[in-house]
């Protein structure tokens, strides 16, 4: 490593801003336009009253997954990566922060004014490495996801540039993208000046005091008013102002498939995750006799399609800084202030009593018979119920998975993580990367369909080298059994044949993760899972990867509920 200036640079000033905002880890992929910020983050002298740790990662979706799931639990995270060929990898991920509501800060280098980056290309009238010929295309590619997406040239401008950028993730809770000229990042700059400002969005009074009061207005006169509560909750730290609500006014609530969790699910008024016609009879019955949906700060996607056409004109939505009733939209509205504005307004009603309770958890049984000492996702599922404690953290990717573990009861706020709203199949088993960095005290329990697996498979060698110890189960059919469900049921309900397009290869995943430094097995009937989770359990020191065999034709009945938009029936 090239020795270090020994004055103030702007590498020591995004160091110690990022830590300001809270950031303690970076996930990074290496690249020679972004390498020498690493070794800033790498000197532990440098900076060590704002010390940052970085995590090499076998991908830039990995890195962005991780960066993702790390800022659910510690409200920042940070994936750098360099020029062009990192940026561009870095999409997806970063799109799915943007929508989900994450403050990512995308970090990348590229050329700058060194005699043979931009100059010498001017000159010679050649193409650098890792660019398309536009300078600005990275940049550009970023700024419909990002809510800011700057080019730092020089070291007088960026402190203030880097300040904006931290300060308006921060504020909106969604990503930015900031590209450094390589030149930069040993560049002599200004230390930080004061604390770093976080702006406030716009807040109009009048709208706020209009909304809850319109609100109020409704949810006095329903019957059969319901809370969601949604992820913004999470994302704002609204979770205290959200109970207290709830407790002043006895409403029940529900949440999302994206807010799981946003409560811990022992918090009275708790009735069920909604995930439209997959939900368990109780929480999809409670939503179907409720005459007031109350959404306080969640996304609503087109999962929910069939409940927004039903009650559009009546649903009160607030996220994004905004309050939908009905038709009328009434802006400038933040959530906070909408909370606390709707609790002055009820504040003379009393609490109600019940009119919805929390039914049993269930997981619907195997959907066809199958041989009774196999492993199903029914029956794996059922015995992840009682195998699950409350310092783990389960984390369903984008599968088949996704809609059973969400009926798994979690009793710990945050205590389930999932990418339901972007959906990026192989997305849990990075995060799950991501989240035992965030928070080492809570084990994360991966269940990862094995084509989305397939895609950021190197992520377990991460987890090992760094010691990390999330569990993954694989979930082995060799078929994008969701997929396979949506374009044509009948392949399991009349045996018609797959779809060739959904057919995966079959790995030896047990294998290739002793190969990375895992610990693995692979079961395929009832007797050796016991044995395998009794083993998993006592050893909290490794990753381990379970590569759950099963019946080709199994799918969970959840799935062909959704798949065929069929209500459940009492019992399920």
């Amino acid at each position: 490593m090239n020795p270090l200036p020994d004055h103030f640079t702007v590498s020591d000033y995004l160091i110690q801003r990022l830590y300001e905002a809270g950031l303690r880890d970076v996930f990074t992929v290496p690249g020679d336009y972004v390498a020498r910020w690493f070794d800033y983050i790498d000197d532990p002298a440098r900076n060590p009253d704002t010390p940052l740790t970085r995590l090499g990662c076998r991908s830039e979706l990995e890195a962005g997954y991780a960066a993702d799931a790390y800022a659910r639990l510690r409200g920042i995270g940070c994936a750098a990566v360099t020029y062009g060929v990192g940026a561009f990898s870095l999409v997806n991920p970063v799109a799915g922060s943007y929508v989900e509501r994450l403050p990512v800060v995308a970090i990348s280098g590229s050329p700058g004014t060194a005699a043979t980056d931009r100059p010498f290309a001017r000159t010679y009238k050649i193409l650098l490495h890792h660019a398309t010929g536009t300078y600005r295309a990275d940049r550009d590619a970023y700024q419909h996801i990002t809510v800011a997406a700057e080019i730092i040239r020089d070291a007088a401008h960026a402190p203030a540039e880097i300040d904006r950028a931290l300060g308006l993730a921060l504020a909106y809770k969604r990503p930015v993208y900031l590209e450094l000229w390589r030149n930069l990042w040993d560049a002599e700059c200004t230390r930080p000046q004061g604390a770093l400002a976080v702006p406030k969005p716009p807040c109009s009074q009048t709208a706020v005091t209009q909304a809850a009061a319109d609100a109020a207005a409704r949810i006095t006169a329903a019957a059969k008013p319901l809370f969601w509560a949604g992820v913004e909750l999470q994302r704002y730290g609204l979770q205290d102002a959200f109970r207290t609500l709830r407790a002043q006014t006895g409403l029940p609530y529900i949440t999302s498939l994206l807010a799981k969790s946003v409560l811990a699910e022992t918090t009275e008024g708790f009735v069920g995750t909604y995930t439209g016609p997959s939900s368990d009879y109780t929480t999809y019955q409670t939503v179907a006799d409720s005459d007031l949906l109350v959404v306080t700060g969640d996304l609503i996607t087109d999962d929910y399609e069939g409940i927004v056409q039903a009650d559009f004109t009546t649903m009160i939505v607030a996220y994004d800084n905004a309050v939908r009733i009905g038709a009328a939209t009434y802006s400038d509205v933040p959530l906070a202030d909408f909370l606390a504005a709707l609790a002055a307004a009820l504040k003379d009603q009393p609490a109600r009593q019940p009119w919805a309770t929390k039914g049993p958890a269930t997981i619907d049984p195997d959907y066809r018979p199958f041989p009774p000492d196999l492993v199903t996702y029914a029956r794996f599922f059922k015995r992840m119920e009682t195998w699950v404690e409350a310092d783990m953290t389960l984390v369903p990717d984008e599968s088949s998975s996704m809609y059973v573990s969400c009926n798994i009861p979690v009793n710990r706020a945050n205590g389930f993580v999932s990418q339901a709203a972007w959906g990026a199949i192989g997305y849990a088993s990075a995060a799950g990367f991501g989240l035992s960095v965030a928070d080492p005290a809570a084990r994360p329990v991966v269940f990862a369909g094995d084509g989305g697996f397939q895609m950021v498979a190197q992520t377990i060698s991460s987890m090992a080298h760094y010691g990390r110890n999330p569990v993954v189960f694989i979930m082995e059919n060799a078929v994008y059994g969701i997929e396979q469900a949506l374009t044509n049921s009948a392949t399991y309900t009349e045996d018609q044949p797959f779809n060739a397009y959904n057919k995966i290869p079959k790995w030896e995943y047990a294998e290739f993760a002793r190969a990375l430094g895992a610990k693995a097995a692979r079961v395929a009937t009832l007797e050796h899972l016991e044995t395998v989770l009794a083993e998993v359990k006592e050893d909290r020191d490794h990753v381990w990867l379970v590569q759950v065999v099963l019946p080709e034709r199994d799918i969970p009945s959840e799935i062909l509920r959704l798949a065929t938009n069929t209500p459940p029936s009492p019992g399920q």
